[in-house]
């Protein structure tokens, strides 16, 4: 195992000091061997015409906590938020403020909107929901620990997942707790949980153990149970199996990938496995052209037949450059690497078609696209709009 992957994976959650020394020394005899070098980019001229049309600071950023605190786009706004609590609106065609709110508290996670509402959760393991016209708090509830990923809300129940393997469903209009699920976790494992999928009926969100359940939303009862991670191995590390990453719902189905584990497609109204590859990814997947893309452990960007899990087209040439969730965006998928490059990745066969350099800091979240804009939001704390011309 290679020291990327060992710094990624140290959240250290129930383990007693011994063990923590131990991993400690661990990391540290494997810095100076078995490191692999991210690949050099390749210079290259832009096949595809992609512009930026504007640039505006939405906070201090973040350079340390590695948060993935993604905005969220409502009509021709985009709110975000930062880390030390200021939250921004702004037109999402000009990058133009139209309003900010500070709330002057440490935030850990993303932002979900409903019809009216905006929630979030701190570092002080809370759940907080916002009126979404003016910012206006509404409720707030306490967690059993902090939340690095987004809430998700279908309007009537919000879910958010926190670091110690719990999911609560809260009523959206007065926060009423309407259940909670424990997990049973791992002694190690990835520091970062997935948004839940939340539909009118259920919820279907994936765990540190490699399961992935779907939840009935009235009472919280698991509808069925997945299993896309076996640990195996004799050491910790060697048995970590995690899935961290976003999962799609696509049609019937729906398709999910783990650290360590595989790339499933499973049956949504059942949890039934129809096809599965041994695939190890930090991150989540995307759908497009009837494919399935993700991109593994080693940065390596690979398209899978949805139906049929052949490999269409493999690209090497980002390996070992820590690349993200990949995200479609026209006949493209666009993923970005450790330096804050975006990389724009033709969807028919792999190829790099374009390359754009918002910020030397990095991206923080989800690449987001809306009628062929793309929004970046840079750890530096500005957020950067392209135009697609294709």
């Amino acid at each position: 195992m290679n020291l990327h992957a060992i710094m990624t994976i140290l959240r250290l959650s129930t383990l007693k000091l011994g063990l923590f020394t131990f991993f400690v020394s661990l990391l540290l005899a494997c810095s100076t061997d078995n490191v692999n070098e991210p690949t050099v980019l390749e210079k290259m001229r832009d096949k595809v015409k992609i512009e930026r049309i504007w640039k505006t600071s939405v906070g201090s950023g973040d350079d340390e906590l590695m948060l993935q605190l993604t905005p969220v786009i409502n009509g021709e706004l985009i709110y975000s938020l930062d880390v030390n609590g200021l939250l921004t609106v702004l037109n999402r065609l000009t990058g133009k403020k139209v309003w900010t709110r500070e709330l002057e508290e440490r935030v850990s996670s993303g932002l979900e909107i409903d019809s009216q509402r905006l929630f979030y959760a701190t570092f002080q393991g809370e759940l907080v929901c916002l009126d979404l016209q003016n910012g206006n708090e509404i409720w707030r509830r306490q967690l059993t620990s902090e939340a690095i990923s987004a809430p998700a809300s279908n309007d009537r129940m919000v879910v958010v997942q926190t670091i110690d393997g719990k999911l609560f469903a809260f009523d959206t209009t007065e926060g009423i707790k309407r259940w909670r699920y424990d997990s049973v976790g791992p002694i190690l494992s990835l520091r970062g949980t997935p948004s839940p999928l939340v539909s009118k009926k259920y919820t279907i969100t994936s765990f540190a153990n490699g399961e992935m359940l779907a939840f009935d939303n009235k009472n919280g009862s698991p509808y069925w149970k997945a299993i896309i991670g076996l640990p195996q191995g004799r050491t910790e590390l060697e048995r970590l199996v995690d899935a961290d990453g976003q999962a799609v719902v696509d049609g019937e189905r729906v398709y999910t990938v783990a650290y360590q584990g595989n790339l499933v497609a499973l049956n949504a109204a059942t949890g039934g496995e129809v096809w599965s590859k041994p695939v190890s990814s930090y991150n989540g997947v995307a759908v497009g052209f009837s494919q399935v893309y993700v991109a593994n452990a080693d940065g390596e960007v690979i398209a899978f037949n949805k139906l049929n899990s052949n490999e269409t087209w493999r690209n090497e040439k980002l390996k070992y450059r820590r690349i993200s969730t990949p995200t479609v965006v026209q006949n493209m998928i666009v993923v970005s690497d450790f330096e804050g490059y975006l990389h724009f990745i033709s969807q028919v066969n792999g190829e790099i078609v374009a390359r754009k350099y918002p910020d030397s800091d990095g991206v923080m979240g989800d690449v987001l696209v809306a009628d062929d804009i793309l929004y970046v939001y840079a750890r530096s704390g500005d957020i950067v709009a392209y135009r697609i011309f294709n």
